[in-house]
C-alpha cells in the first residue's frame, strides 16, 4: 500500500500567503514514483482514479445540499480522455476550475454561496526522490458554510488519503 502521511501546508504552495484566511486547511504527501508528470498530470490522474465510494458520496452530497441552494459539484472523476496539455487557467477539471498551471503547482477552486474551496497539487523533491501533495484551503463563508464543514472535515482527510493511496504514479 501507498504510504500517505499528513504534512504540514505546504510553504511553497500558492496557497500558504492566505492560510491565515482558512477556517479549515490540510495536507497529505505520498511518494512520486514517476518524477516527469506534472501536478497537472498528477491532479488528472488522482481524480480518473477517484474511489467508487468517494464518487457515491458526492452524488449523495449533491442531492442533500439540492435543497439549499448549493450548487450540485458533479462527479471528482468526470473528466473525459482529454491530455494535460489541452488544459488552460479557468478550464473545469472535474469538479473545479483552474486557477493556476505550473509544472509544480495546480491550483484548482471550487467556489459557493457557503464557502470558498482551494486544492493544490504539488510536486516536492526531498534529495533523490520526489513526492506529491495534496494541499486543501477552505473558507467558509457563513453559518451554513461553518455547519457544512463540520462533517465535511471529518470526512475530507480519509477521502483524500484513499485516493493517494489507491494511485500509483
Amino acid at each position: 500500500m501507498i504510504r500517505v502521511q499528513k504534512v504540514a501546508f505546504p510553504s511553497e504552495s500558492r496557497l500558504h500567503q492566505e492560510l491565515a484566511l482558512a477556517t479549515f486547511h490540510d495536507a497529505f504527501e505520498a511518494n512520486l514514483a514517476d518524477p516527469s508528470l506534472s501536478a497537472l498530470e498528477i491532479a488528472i490522474r488522482y481524480m480518473r482514479a477517484t474511489p467508487d465510494w468517494v464518487e457515491a458520496l458526492l452524488h449523495v452530497r449533491n442531492r442533500m445540499v439540492a435543497p439549499l441552494g448549493l450548487r450540485d459539484s458533479g462527479a471528482m472523476g468526470a473528466l473525459g480522455d482529454r491530455p494535460a496539455s489541452a488544459y488552460a487557467v479557468g478550464d473545469s477539471l472535474g469538479l473545479f476550475t483552474i486557477q493556476a498551471i505550473a509544472p509544480d503547482e495546480l491550483v484548482l477552486s471550487a467556489d459557493d454561496k457557503h464557502a470558498d474551496v482551494r486544492v493544490a497539487f504539488l510536486k516536492r523533491r526531498h534529495g533523490e526522490c520526489c513526492a506529491y501533495v495534496i494541499a486543501s484551503w477552505v473558507r467558509t463563508r457563513n453559518v451554513l458554510g461553518r455547519l457544512y464543514m463540520l462533517p465535511v472535515g471529518r470526512i475530507h482527510p480519509l477521502v483524500v488519503k484513499a485516493g493517494m493511496q489507491a494511485l500509483v504514479i
